[in-house]
């Protein structure tokens, strides 16, 4: 019997036979996407790299299920003991680790967003995680997540939880029809994946599985129809009916359409839908064709196949490397900075395929109990680590204790929200229509002051209304009164012709003991979005309270940072960094610079409160002192943040905003109950 070398055999499991070409391939999928999170400008459209591995996936793990089916041998126990050989073992060895650097690096805050999604990649969930949180792929703020990049794989095991059993069915009962159900399976989710880009669901497109199966489904359509070719599988890729003339031109038209995309695609376009097409279409005819010819001598040069060799692991280690990286140097990135992030990804990459890859898929050590065993292990393991991590808000006071003081951060964490959501978006999927109790009853209300009193003071707008939450419920305790919040993160409340808007005035009628409600927002945001409506909206909110003889407060917003200074802090008492800039210093935004960005905003909103009635209160000015807004108080114990992060209050910024908005209230203070 002949010995195989670990890779050779590794390969042989997963696919039958080993073809050089298809790691060329993997090469040309890797290479952009590590080129374009390192540096954009490399590779604008790096990201469709992504694709072509799903494309090559469908085909590898479709054509092992169709063979085995054939030849009489498959199992479903037997596909997920090798599926599970084959991507855990590295993929749980880089969710610990990624952990452990987190919590080396990280203060609360940050080290509780890896716990959640740590959660949500170890359970195959991350692309729906991801696809809840605010703001989509391309977004600035979510590239700080250092398991960002794990959606996709969340995509494929989702992906290969039903393709097993579908095509087993199919072969048992009638094999002429697995091509045209994988066909219309396809044709499906492409028209969803258009579909929710054409009704502006961006995230649902790019991340989530029934937007993407399509991709998968084409290399899974591959693998059939290689299967029926008289050569049979793999072999079949040169094609016996083509000459080698147009194999080669075939070839080389895939290769056009893998590599145009990394060109003329960028983060602004609309991805992935029809322009996912020419990377899909590309990578089935490298697939078909690229062992002919010119192309063939590409794709199979050296470098080419120790990359694609190594390409899990360079794309599981390459996005952590980077994050922690620019994470580390405050992005003050300088050329030896991006060099360096690859040669680092390329090494734990090449280590990681060396150490764990080969030796698990190639041991025969790892029965199919063991295997299980160590998958349920892990799973259970890395769960309850992250769900700990998250339970403690991130061990304020273990780790990084004088960091944690600097980056007081009480905003709510909304996990379970998203969770809600989740199961929200699922149950639409069946036709179930669940009420989602988060955004019917306002995220992120509550009672305010004193319990068991009238509420007399109603509190409405987004998470800036929320910022005030704390301290004006200090301040009504104190008069002994009552309150309530309404309020959602995120989220134009003051429409009457939305159901938000009518869901707030609904409450405002329901409470008639309320006669003042203060309306506060996020207004930049909105001035932005809604450019000619919002104020236009806003006004007619206000005329509608005014006429149910309720005096309306509306505040001006609070200064909003291009940074966080609360995290600068943080980071600074925990890596020092390069250079300071001078910002940091201080922490400080100048009494100008408020006034160039919001000032015309807050003029606005004084002349909405002439023609209303309403007060206009300038909440800014309780955070101001002299010319300039500070981000950070003192008292004995050294500083104490106002700023929760770029633009949310603290606790201690909500009790000095909401003592200067009490000016505005009539808050007399009443005795309590029984009192004298």
């Amino acid at each position: 019997m002949q010995r195989l070398s670990p890779d050779t055999y590794a390969a042989r499991v997963i696919h039958g036979e080993y073809h050089p070409h298809l790691d060329g391939i993997r090469a040309f999928a890797v290479l952009p996407v590590v080129a374009f999170h390192i540096l954009a400008l490399l590779c604008p459209g790096g990201f469709a790299g992504v694709d072509v591995f799903f494309v090559i996936s469908g085909y590898l793990i479709t054509g092992g299920i169709l063979r085995d089916l054939r030849e009489g041998c498959f199992t479903v126990r037997a596909f997920y003991h090798r599926r599970i050989r084959r991507i855990l073992p590295a993929y749980f060895a880089l969710i610990a680790i990624v952990l452990m650097v987190g919590c080396a690096l990280y203060y609360s805050r940050p080290l509780v967003h890896l716990s959640n999604t740590v959660m949500a990649a170890t359970l195959f969930s991350a692309n729906i995680y991801y696809s809840h949180i605010n703001g989509a792929y391309f977004a600035p703020d979510i590239h700080d997540y250092p398991l960002l990049h794990l959606w996709s794989l969340s995509v494929e095991e989702q992906f290969y939880l039903g393709i097993p059993l579908l095509c087993a069915v199919l072969w048992r009962w009638r094999r002429a029809l697995v091509a045209p159900v994988l066909a219309a399976l396809a044709a499906g989710s492409l028209a969803a994946s258009v579909w929710a880009l054409r009704s502006g669901s961006p995230n649902a497109a790019f991340y989530l599985l029934h937007c993407r199966a399509w991709e998968l489904l084409a290399g899974a359509l591959l693998a059939r129809a290689c299967l029926k070719d008289a050569a049979g599988g793999a072999g079949a890729v040169a094609g016996r009916r083509l000459s080698a003339t147009w194999a080669s031109a075939l070839a080389s038209c895939g290769l056009l359409l893998v590599l145009a995309p990394y060109v003329w695609l960028s983060s602004q376009s609309a991805f992935p839908g029809l322009a996912a097409l020419p990377s899909v279409a590309g990578t089935v005819l490298l697939i078909r064709f690229g062992n002919a010819g010119w192309v063939s001598r590409v794709l199979t040069w050296r470098p080419f196949v120790l990359t694609g060799k190594i390409s899990y692991s360079l794309y599981l280690w390459h996005w952590p490397v980077i994050v922690f990286w620019k994470y580390a140097v405050y992005n003050q990135l300088i050329a030896a900075d991006y060099v360096g992030m690859f040669l680092v990804s390329l090494a734990l990459a090449a280590l990681s395929w060396r150490f764990i890859e080969l030796p698990v898929r190639a041991s025969p050590a790892w029965t199919p109990r063991r295997t299980f065993l160590f998958a349920a292990c892990g799973i259970v393991l890395l769960v309850g680590i992250g769900a700990a991590c998250t339970a403690s808000l991130g061990w304020p006071r273990v780790l990084h204790a004088r960091a944690n003081r600097l980056a007081k951060n009480e905003l709510p964490s909304l996990f379970v929200q998203r969770l809600v959501d989740t199961g929200i978006r699922a149950g639409a999927i069946v036709g179930l229509q669940l009420a989602n109790p988060f955004r019917d009853c306002f995220a992120l209300s509550g009672a305010l002051g004193v319990v068991g009193r009238p509420v007399e003071v109603l509190l409405v707008g987004d998470s800036h209304a929320w910022n005030l939450q704390y301290g004006l419920a200090m301040v009504l305790k104190e008069h002994n009164r009552a309150g309530y919040s309404l309020s959602h993160p995120n989220t134009f409340l003051y429409d009457v012709d939305d159901p938000a808007g009518k869901a707030v005035l609904d409450e405002v009628a329901r409470r008639p003991a309320a006669r003042q409600v203060i309306l506060a927002a996020h207004w930049v945001d909105y001035a932005a979005s809604q450019p000619q409506a919002w104020s236009r909206k806003l006004e007619t909110f206000a005329s509608r309270l005014a006429a149910m003889n309720r005096t309306v407060l509306i505040t001006s917003d609070i200064p909003v940072f291009p940074y966080s200074p609360s995290d600068i802090a943080a980071r600074m008492a925990i890596i020092p960094p390069r250079r300071v800039e001078p910002d940091w210093v201080e922490h400080a935004q100048p009494a100008a610079e408020y006034e160039r960005t919001q000032g015309g905003i807050n003029r606005t909103l004084a002349e909405i409160c002439v023609r209303t009635g309403a007060k206009f209160v300038p909440l800014h000015t309780a955070l101001r002192q002299g010319d300039r807004y500070p981000a950070f108080a003192r008292d004995s114990n050294g500083p104490v943040p106002l700023y929760g992060d770029s633009n949310h209050l603290t606790h201690a910024g909500s009790m000095q905003a909401a003592r200067f908005l009490a000016a505005y209230l009539k808050l007399e203070t009443t005795p309590p109950p029984g009192g004298t």
